[in-house]
């Protein structure tokens, strides 16, 4: 589960949750350090990564961008568990994929418009070219908790 979602939702509701669960995340992989520590420590599974590129077609190149590897080579990491560094940017890279999903009641249409479109606050650059580095999506990370919070309209 995400940390970003409204006050009066539950987070078994949100769509994120289920994702979690298709892809075989645990459910609290977003809230428990711990947990993500040591999942990030095992290694996050190729099956995992392969059902949540495939759960994320459209950001197939991201996740190429941010495991360092070319779409031709993506489906070799589907085989075994992805290094400690790949496991946390993914992990780091799905968190805030589930935020905006959340934000958006899971539409995807939603989710891809606001991706790809430039956002002032960002230095007029689109939340899809940010989130191939950590100091990206940590800034994304910042809009996307302003934006739930009504910080801007």
């Amino acid at each position: 589960m995400t940390a970003m979602y409204q006050a009066n939702t539950h987070w078994q509701d949100l769509p994120s949750t289920a994702f979690i669960v298709k892809v075989g995340l645990e459910l609290d992989i977003f809230s428990n350090r711990a947990k993500k520590i040591q999942i990030i420590r095992e290694g996050v599974s190729g099956t995992v990564l392969e059902k949540t590129v495939k759960g994320y077609p459209e950001q197939r190149a991201l996740f190429c961008a941010v495991l360092g590897t070319a779409s031709t080579n993506l489906s070799r990491l589907y085989k075994g568990q992805l290094d400690k560094r790949k496991s946390e940017d993914f992990l780091h890279l799905l968190g805030v994929l589930m935020a905006v999903t959340d934000l958006y009641d899971g539409d995807q249409a939603l989710v891809a418009e606001l991706l790809n479109t430039r956002i002032p606050a960002l230095g007029d650059q689109r939340p899809i070219e940010l989130l191939d580095t950590f100091e990206g999506r940590e800034l994304v990370k910042e809009y996307l908790n302003k934006l739930c919070w009504g910080e801007f309209v």
